[in-house]
């Protein structure tokens, strides 16, 4: 633990200004946007919904911003950043606001998917700004630092958005409004991040111009075959999260009625041991290699979903969570390093939105199929399919990314 705590303070002493300023910023979104996350969800079940309509409408969102990816790629290589970085938490949080306070399905929806438009744009942007405002000395640790202050910010949103509906509830303000109450409370932090981002001086994520001719410039320089092999992993994995991770809330609520403040606790603490893992992967990375350490952190995750889908004895329930959640996300921030240093410079941009395309679009398929298996079946249907598809992944990152993996070491002589 020493060793981890010296090697980041020693790194923190050279990450960027601009670096900084994202981090601040995505840790105020990231608690505004988690504490939506976790009430939404029972927002809509106290009002009456069930798990296959609330499926419908996360998939909506989804759909907009796989829809909406390669557009934002596209503009993010032609105009300044700081003002997309500006105005994207704006949008989001208006879209959100409509959504709660909507009184038709199909004005929740459009909220949603207004939000889910302007989330695009974040995930084309992160990746490549991360990249652009580091040097190689720090740059996987960058990865790892960002992963766990949006943790963090997730660990006090959900501290936060689980206690204020308990708080308003002893004060006779019934369960659904206190929900709405404190999902606007959050969006109006969420929006806080704004003056951070305004800080970052980087003006555009294309770092190359190795070629004048304009229309070629625009065109991809990382070979297409390769890109293909980036994103099938995290696709599969997407069709397996898809499943059970979005009513992972729910599924404390119905299974074990627990009360908001108690699941806002609960994730809290799973994404505090996430930190752990998170802060301890470029450690792991550097002994087993980035492509072992997502493969090694995937299999270990899969006994705890076994139990998750099985278990009605909390303690343990609890238990498989926390240690579930910890090792499927600790290596996420190697990866996509990984797939940051595999491509082309300039294809950073259109390389972050295909990673999140590949993972959201499958997310949101099945995220339809897991909310009407656990209206009809309950859960334990649906967590072995996620298993399954984690073990597909699995076999996808050794077959298709760990050779390359192996061939730049090689290369590199390193």
């Amino acid at each position: 633990m020493k060793k981890i705590v010296r090697e980041y303070y020693s790194i923190a002493k050279i990450i960027q200004k601009d670096a900084w300023n994202y981090l601040i910023g995505n840790f105020f979104a990231g608690f505004g946007f988690t504490g939506f996350t976790l009430l939404f969800n029972l927002y809509l079940k106290s009002s009456g919904m069930g798990e296959g309509s609330i499926g419908n409408i996360l998939s909506v969102g989804t759909y907009a911003t796989v829809l909406m990816i390669f557009p934002a790629a596209f503009f993010i290589k032609r105009m300044p950043i700081k003002p997309v970085m500006i105005i994207v938490p704006v949008i989001m949080s208006l879209g959100y606001s409509i959504a709660i306070q909507a009184e038709t399905l199909r004005t929740i929806m459009s909220g949603i998917a207004l939000a889910g438009f302007a989330g695009a744009f974040n995930s084309v942007i992160g990746g490549p700004l991360l990249m652009q405002s580091s040097e190689e000395k720090e740059r996987t640790h960058l990865f790892s630092i960002n992963h766990a202050v949006m943790l963090l910010s997730g660990i006090t949103g959900n501290l936060v958005a689980g206690s204020i509906p308990d708080l308003m509830l002893e004060m006779g303000i019934e369960t659904s409004s206190g929900y709405k109450a404190a999902i606007f409370i959050h969006l109006v932090l969420a929006v806080f991040s704004v003056f951070f981002y305004s800080k970052i001086k980087v003006r555009n994520i294309i770092v190359s111009d190795d070629e004048p001719d304009a229309k070629k410039k625009h065109r991809l320089k990382t070979p297409k075959k390769l890109l293909m092999k980036l994103v099938i992993p995290p696709m599969v994995v997407g069709l397996g999260a898809g499943m059970t991770i979005p009513f992972l809330n729910l599924y404390f609520r119905t299974r074990f009625d627990l009360s908001a403040n108690n699941i806002g606790m609960l994730f809290a603490l799973a994404q505090f041991f996430t930190i752990g893992g998170a802060l301890a992967a470029p450690l792991i990375a550097a002994k087993l290699g980035k492509i072992r350490s997502v493969i090694l952190s995937q299999v270990l995750s899969l006994p705890f979903l076994l139990i998750l889908g099985v278990s009605q004895y909390l303690p343990l329930a609890v238990t498989a969570f926390l240690i579930r959640n910890a090792f499927m996300n600790m290596s996420a921030p190697i990866s996509t390093n990984f797939s940051m240093e595999a491509v082309h410079p300039d294809d950073r941009s259109i390389t972050s939105g295909l990673l999140t395309l590949s993972w959201l679009f499958t997310w949101g398929i099945t995220a339809n199929i897991g909310g009407y298996l656990i209206e009809h079946t309950g859960y334990m249907i649906p967590f072995g399919f996620t298993m399954l598809f984690y073990i597909l992944s699995s076999y996808m990152y050794h077959k298709l990314l760990l050779p390359m993996e192996k061939y730049r070491i090689n290369t590199n002589g390193k």
